[in-house]
């Protein structure tokens, strides 16, 4: 609990106004100072080895570089990516960092173990990137549509479609990424022993899946109609009805495939939520809308430490059950709000006398 109480105390505040400062000043210099707390927070870490104190100062900063960069970079890849495929791109770099990373670090933790090694390949890497981004060039003077104009705020409209549709279904998208990967395993016989190996196997298929399957739903994703949203949150509904019998079972078969389901849900859910996003957000309140949307997404990834609370008191397909109860709940609430959507606000205004 430490551990992700850690990793939040530096990634909320980074979500939460990192994303205004980055719409203000641009996305640039929050961009940089991501890449410099991910460095911090690696060198953090490795002094943890030695004291403990350095194992939580890396996680804030980690956490806080997190935060920043998942609000100031994405909106930075939708506004040099006009159109639809900006949304699809910041969702595949979303996903792909997920994936990747505990999957390298775990080949070498796995291969030397030696956490530390694995925290310097980390640092080097991230350094990489900050002199390679030290030579981008952003153009703050075009906007998100592609348009040399004026930052426009969020209409009243788009805010209401942000609250009651998007919202909602936020949860899920890490909620079933931490599902998959942090809780299944802990569900079947021999994965309750926590190996390196299944471990390592539940995070590279749940977030592989996740990533693989953006680019096929993309051409899926209308804007003006809630399809995408529910089926992801449909298949949200299912993989969870199926961990209730990997929890039932003790199988590790069944939960390979709830790694398949809990990753596909997460991709879904992803590109159609964060497309929402980046599609109603005013050009001035981009990383503003973006930060709000991740804040609700990592509320999923709060489900691993209450099923370990849960597990000490109650059965874990009880738990389980809950969650398929309130993913239900999101899907009523999704469909019930749906006449916020562009088109069929349009479409009542073509029908009204």
């Amino acid at each position: 609990m430490l551990v992700m109480a850690s990793y939040l105390l530096g990634m909320i505040p980074a979500l939460a106004f990192g994303g205004p400062l980055a719409d203000k000043f641009g996305r640039k210099p929050f961009s940089l100072l991501a890449l410099m707390c991910s460095i911090l927070g690696s060198a953090g870490l490795i002094f943890g080895s030695m004291h403990d104190s350095g194992l939580y100062a890396g996680r804030v900063f980690t956490g806080f570089g997190m935060g920043l960069a998942m609000v100031a970079i994405t909106s930075w890849v939708k506004l040099i990516s006009p159109g639809p495929a900006g949304a699809t791109r910041a969702a595949l770099c979303t996903s792909l960092g997920f994936a990747l990373g505990p999957v390298i670090s775990g080949a070498i933790v796995g291969a030397t173990a030696s956490p530390e090694l694995a925290y310097s390949v980390h640092g080097v890497a991230a350094f990489a990137w900050l002199l390679l981004l030290f030579t981008a060039k952003e153009d703050s003077s075009v906007d998100l549509a592609g348009n040399h104009s004026r930052a426009e705020p969020t209409t009243p409209e788009n805010l209401q479609r942000f609250y009651r549709i998007v919202l909602p279904a936020a949860p899920w998208v890490f909620g079933m990424a931490a599902t998959g990967f942090a809780i299944v395993p802990a569900l079947s016989n021999g994965a309750g022993e926590s190996s390196l190996f299944y471990t390592t196997l539940a995070v590279a298929v749940t977030m592989g899946m996740g990533t693989l399957i953006q680019p096929f739903v993309k051409r899926f994703n209308d804007l003006g109609k809630i399809q995408l949203l529910m089926a992801g949150l449909a298949t949200s509904l299912a993989g969870l009805l199926l961990m209730i019998v990997v929890s039932l079972s003790g199988s590790e078969f069944l939960g390979t495939i709830a790694f398949v389901i809990a990753g596909a849900a997460n991709g879904i859910l992803l590109v159609a939520g964060l497309s929402q996003v980046l599609d109603l957000a005013g050009s001035a309140d981009v990383g503003k809308l973006t930060g709000r949307f991740y804040m609700c997404c990592f509320i999923g990834f709060t489900f691993p430490t209450f099923f370990a609370l849960w597990r000490s008191i109650a059965h874990p397909a009880i738990f389980i059950g809950i969650l398929a109860v309130l993913c239900l709940l999101s899907m009523m609430q999704v469909y019930r709000s749906r006449k916020y959507l562009p088109n069929v606000v349009l479409e009542e205004v073509r029908n009204s006398p």
